[in-house]
Formats: C-alpha cells, structure tokens, sequence
C-alpha cells in the first residue's frame, strides 16, 4: 500500500514535467512521441504555465487531505483500517501544500516575505491558505513517533485546516464550478461524519 501511495504521489509531478516538456527543444520530442502514440489526452504546453502548475499542485494538496481525512471515517463507519498510512497521507498533504506556498511566494510574491504577508491582508484567500499551511507545517513537524503522543490534541487542528482549505480553495476561483464543489463537498461531509461520531 505504501509503495501505491508514493507512486500515485510523484504522478502529478511527472505530468507536470510532461506538460512543460513541450516548452523545451529536445524533450518536446518526447513529448511529441507520447501525445501522438495515445497520449493525447494528457494534453500540450499549458497556456498559462504558472497557474496550471500552482493549480495542480494546491488541488493535489485537497485530494491527499481528503485522503487523510477519510481514514478515521472508513475506520469508524466500514471497518476498514488504514490508520497506519494516514502518516503518510498527512505528509504529502503537507509536501503539496508546501510546494504550492512555495511556487506561489516566489511566482506571485518575487521570493519577498514582506509582499506576501501584505498579500494575506489584502486577500482573504490567500490568509485562509497561509492559515492552513502553518497548520499543516505544525502537524508534520510533529507527527513522528516520539513526538506525536506529546502533541496529539494539536493534530485536531486538522479539522480547522480543512476548513480554510476549502475557503482557500472557493475564494481563490473565478468560478464555482462543479470541481470546487465536489471537492468542498467531500471535504464537510467528512467532518460532518467525524462529528455525528462524537
């Protein structure tokens, strides 16, 4: 189960690679040779690299949260135990949640801290997302074994996380499509099921 996780975990890395391939000489042959022998439908070039790869990165970031908010549920309401991966899970929310602040402080914010911080008064979506991530940072920090026991009641902040998350996540779209939708759906249904089972 773990080596599935890694692997599904390095996907949308590698399809970022394969998608920004078609930007450089040599590796668009490549990507040329996959697009024309059935891997159309991964698409070329972005036409707007920057917010395709913040996008995908914050999105994977949602979809490994949800996958860690879902283990207690499958645990409590169908029996199934995967609570040894929810580590794990935890960690990659927080790798793509990482990776998302980081492209977003230096594409957005020019690598300056102080233009970020005022971009988090200017733009509640962007203090929501700040928010979540220090939660998440906590949370990793001390999620190994000797330190976990010491700081269990703070890992409940995940719930807290997932609710800036998905205000991040609305509030940053132009658009309330059917995506942010099923994705805020699942997320308060989740907590919604933590809670009944109080």
């Amino acid at each position: 189960m773990k080596k599935i996780i890694w692997f599904v975990a390095f996907l949308p890395l590698l399809y970022i690679l394969y998608k920004l391939s078609w930007g450089f000489e040599y590796p668009r042959y490549v990507a040329s040779s996959i697009y024309e022998h059935g891997g159309s439908v991964l698409g070329k070039f972005p036409n707007d690299p920057l917010k395709f790869i913040a996008d995908l990165l914050g999105i994977t970031a949602v979809q490994f949260l949800i996958a860690s908010l879902s283990v207690s549920p499958l645990r409590m309401y169908l029996k199934i135990n995967l609570i040894k991966y929810r580590r794990l899970l935890g960690l990659w929310t927080f790798a793509y949640a990482f990776m998302h602040s980081l492209f977003f402080f230096i594409a957005d914010n020019e690598g300056n801290l102080g233009l970020m911080i005022e971009d988090a008064y200017k733009r509640p979506f962007v203090f929501f997302g700040l928010s979540a991530f220090v939660i998440l940072l906590i949370m990793a920090l001390t999620s190994h074994k000797k330190l976990f026991s010491k700081f269990v009641k703070w890992h409940k902040l995940v719930y807290l996380a997932a609710v800036f998350i998905s205000l991040h996540y609305m509030m940053s779209q132009k658009v309330i499509g059917l995506d942010v939708i099923t994705y805020v759906g699942i997320i308060a249904s989740l907590l919604v099921l933590r809670l009944l089972k109080r």
